[in-house]
């Protein structure tokens, strides 16, 4: 079991978000089954990525679990409710963007 953490940095892109990338790549090396996950926006906050890592990963037999959801990446009907709540992560990231940046 391991904990990744990218402390303080942004969910909107994954190319800064250093244990996100080891995470994929243990997955890809068959390490790793099974993610648990706090939320969606934890997750990522763009719903693009959010997508396509959890294709990915349930191409590759990785389960995620969105704690906050009650949600299995597996379950039939999961990208649906994957996509709402991506959505909705994204749009509050893009919110809280804004403002910080209009101060």
């Amino acid at each position: 079991m391991d904990i990744f953490a990218d402390k303080g940095i942004t969910g909107t892109s994954t190319r800064k978000r250093d244990d996100f990338n080891r995470m994929i790549r243990l997955c890809k090396k068959g390490k790793i089954d099974l993610i648990l996950t706090k939320s969606i926006s934890h997750f990522a906050r763009n719903t693009v990525d959010c997508l396509k890592y959890v294709r990915m990963l349930w191409e590759l037999g990785v389960d995620v679990f969105f704690e906050e959801q009650g949600l299995h990446s597996i379950d039939p009907g999961a990208e649906f409710y994957i996509t709402i709540y991506g959505c909705v992560a994204q749009s509050e990231s893009e919110n809280i963007s804004a403002n910080v940046k209009c101060r």
